[in-house]
């Protein structure tokens, strides 16, 4: 079954860009060196979180594209998306499933930080293992050096600029962080309705294949980060937080790389956008879900906490 293609303008590169390197910023406002340092102070919970993000969610998707065999390209989004680091959404929703906002704030810190470095190599490591992957990255011939290069710009330029800021200005940040949470999720949601209505045909005619893998792939997701804080043994609320961190992935930051780096491949793309739509919609489901039947006085088996 072949995806077919998507409208690409190559000229609006530079504009996604600039409304992802927003967003980053806007996450890096609301984040302080504290946030860094509180990793010292909770390594088990921070480790659980990122070794199930960053290592078996990459591995166990990489196995699902093995047992499904899909299209190449959906098959290479897949990879992509579970490369991408925690999405900033992730901190609001585990802020509304009573969860550890600390430990989601500071396991997104770390995951954007990581990122610049992991997610090359994940990406680029996992898609070998998949002979149809495999075979589609040197048909597209992927430079992983401009790869590297752009996540650079897009991730930790604005990364580091919003640190500063924060921690130098933090009343200017304040300010600015509320304007660039609105403006540059209203500019992504403009991109990417514009996207979908430009490819309308594409994305209907294989709305059903695209959603259930997506289903499925965020499903995954979400139970690899609830076990892995449940085997740590820790406590209620970062098993909360580890659950919706490793659930709710960067999925902006895979359209962004699927356009600029893979000049808007269908699979890819149709893969990125839908996790971005659903993975929202799944979050507040986990969110209200884990608020109602697993309060404080509920019981998530859990472990005191090691510090």
């Amino acid at each position: 079954m072949e995806v077919g293609q998507v409208y690409y303008d190559a000229n609006s590169q530079w504009l996604l860009n600039l409304v992802l390197a927003s967003m980053i910023l806007g996450v890096a406002l609301d984040i302080k060196w504290h946030d860094f340092k509180a990793v010292a102070k909770m390594p088990k919970a921070i480790i659980a979180g990122l070794t199930a993000q960053f290592l078996f969610l990459p591995a166990l998707t990489t196995a699902l594209t093995l047992i499904l065999d899909l299209p190449a390209g959906i098959e290479l989004g897949m990879i992509l998306v579970s490369a991408c680091p925690g999405g900033a959404i992730s901190n609001f929703v585990t802020h509304l499933s009573g969860g550890n906002t600390a430990l989601s704030i500071s396991m997104t810190a770390a995951s954007s930080a990581l990122a610049v470095v992991f997610l090359p190599i994940n990406f680029i490591f996992w898609s070998q293992l998949n002979p149809n992957t495999a075979l589609m990255l040197q048909t597209i011939n992927v430079d992983s050096t401009a790869l590297f290069i752009n996540l650079l710009f897009v991730l930790a330029l604005p990364l580091a600029i919003g640190l500063l800021i924060s921690t130098k200005w933090p009343n200017i940040a304040k300010k600015i962080h509320r304007v660039f949470n609105v403006t540059s999720l209203l500019a992504l949601i403009a991109f990417i309705s514009i996207a979908i209505t430009r490819n309308q045909e594409a994305f209907l005619s294989h709305f059903y294949l695209i959603f259930t893998i997506v289903l499925l792939h965020n499903a995954l997701a979400y139970v690899l980060g609830f076990l892995s804080g449940k085997f740590a043994g820790l406590q209620q609320r970062d098993i909360k937080a580890t659950t919706i961190e490793v659930g709710m992935q960067n999925s902006s930051l895979a359209i962004a790389i699927v356009f600029t780096q893979f000049n808007g491949e269908a699979g890819m793309a149709l893969i990125s956008a839908f996790w971005g739509t659903w993975h929202i919609v799944s979050g507040l489901l986990i969110a209200l879900t884990f608020r109602r039947y697993f309060s404080a006085t509920s019981a998530i088996p859990t472990q005191p906490n090691a510090k």
